[in-house]
């Protein structure tokens, strides 16, 4: 039998165990378009326009439902401790009606005609269904667009953080060399001073730049419904864009939802106006009844009586002081309103989507002047170490071409990202489908 002690004393390699296994827990891969399905399925936004497109849709099956006919059931039963009654020569007295009552009515009622207002209802409703599902549409592709920049910030975060941690392995590999000549006698304190206060400062930027890289983590998490801490690893390439990518000789067709949206709205104000228009006519309908109870149709005798009936009702009711007129009128101008705020997003998109073609082709034309610049940095700094090796050049130079090739080499793998931002923009801007997949 194994005692407490003896098993307290396995207690710290337990929990060495653990921390190992939690530390060494398999990171989560996701690329650009699994991140936009988890970002769907996690916006509230996007469920909230799922119940309101559900609800549309229940509103349009309520509208068809009202040309069906129609069902009503009353039963009531009662009693009455005194009723009257009448005085018929030589019959004598005879009550009208019983103590107890009885009842049950059941009808059929059948619309015939109601001038166009349920036709014009359900179609009303079945716009509106359309515009909800629009709408949903419209706040799906808001939701992948956010999701691509969020994720598209969080690999330039990082990879300015690589860049950062890169320029200080060099610093510090001209500190070491500094060090070594300084022992030889061909370097002074001050260029090791020089040296270390680079280093110093790198180290401070590699700080800052981690900690931005972070926060980007942080917010992408959030977009995609994950746990702060969630160790996510994002597998998107992102390499240099090729021609083909980049140039757009024209803006792409828009096919925003929005504007599809506002055209079932408009349709929809325009079923209501003959809506409005159908109060001018008579409502025509068909019922049936049966009618069961006691006394029911017979006041002097207390039995159980029963019987069908059948006809045709007419209702028309047409108010004297033109409120049909007005609430047409009415109608038209919400109609002329849904135009006019159709008009000016249709504009806007047309300008926004001409505008991000344009940013396209200068990205691109960024990024190639950029990786110029890149490759003749990096072939100045290659002879800038060689020259201070030999001693043809001195320490602080060197640092500042150090600093120019860290500079250039951040704005190339920025340009790089930001090309991909500014055609995630212009995809958005023409409602592409392209929006939901990856780079």
């Amino acid at each position: 039998m194994v005692s407490s002690s003896d098993r307290f004393k396995f207690l710290p390699t337990l929990i060495l165990l653990l921390i190992f296994m939690a530390s060494t827990a398999p990171a989560m891969t996701l690329s650009l378009s699994e991140a936009i399905q988890a970002a769907d399925r996690n916006s509230y936004t996007v469920q909230a326009s799922r119940h309101d497109s559900l609800a549309a849709s229940y509103d349009y099956k309520a509208a068809r439902s009202a040309r069906y006919p129609s069902l009503s059931i009353e039963a009531r039963s009662s009693f009455a401790d005194n009723i009257p009654s009448i005085e018929f020569p030589g019959i004598g007295a005879r009550d009208l009606g019983a103590k107890e009552n009885y009842q049950a009515d059941i009808k059929l009622t059948v619309p015939l005609f109601t001038g166009g207002r349920i036709a014009s209802r359900i179609r009303a409703n079945c716009e509106n269904v359309l515009a909800d599902a629009f709408a949903l549409e419209a706040e799906r592709m808001n939701t992948a667009y956010n999701c691509r920049r969020a994720y598209l910030a969080t690999l330039l975060s990082e990879a300015v953080a690589l860049s950062a941690e890169a320029s200080l392995k060099r610093i510090d590999i001209i500190r070491r060399n500094v060090a070594d000549l300084h022992t030889s006698g061909l370097a002074d304190s001050i260029d090791i001073l020089e040296t270390e206060l680079a280093y110093q400062q790198m180290q401070l930027t590699v700080s800052e730049k981690q900690t931005a890289a972070a926060n980007a983590r942080l917010n992408l998490a959030l977009i995609l419904g994950l746990p702060p801490d969630t160790n996510v690893q994002l597998t998107e390439k992102i390499t240099p864009p090729s021609k083909d990518l980049s140039v757009i000789s024209s803006p792409a067709p828009i096919d925003r939802p929005e504007l599809k949206m506002l055209d079932s709205k408009i349709r929809s104000a325009e079923h209501l106006i003959r809506l409005n228009r159908s109060e001018y006519f008579p409502e025509i309908s068909g019922y049936a009844g049966y009618s069961y109870g006691k006394p029911n149709r017979d006041f002097f005798n207390n039995q159980w009586d029963d019987y069908w009936t059948a006809g045709l009702a007419l209702k028309w009711e047409l108010n004297l002081g033109g409120g049909t007129s007005h609430r047409t009128n009415a109608a038209h101008q919400a109609a002329g309103s849904i135009r006019m705020s159709k008009n000016d997003l249709e504009r806007s998109l047309t300008i926004l989507a001409e505008t991000s073609a344009q940013n396209v082709d200068l990205a691109y034309r960024t990024v190639l002047t950029t990786q110029k610049e890149y490759d003749i940095a990096r072939n100045k700094y290659r002879l800038a170490e060689k020259k201070q090796k030999a001693g043809l050049l001195t320490v602080n130079r060197l640092l500042e071409i150090e600093a120019e090739l860290t500079a250039s080499e951040q704005q190339y793998r920025a340009s790089i990202v930001n090309f991909y931002i500014v055609q995630s923009e212009h995809l958005y801007a023409v409602g592409s489908e392209k929006i939901y997949g990856g780079l």
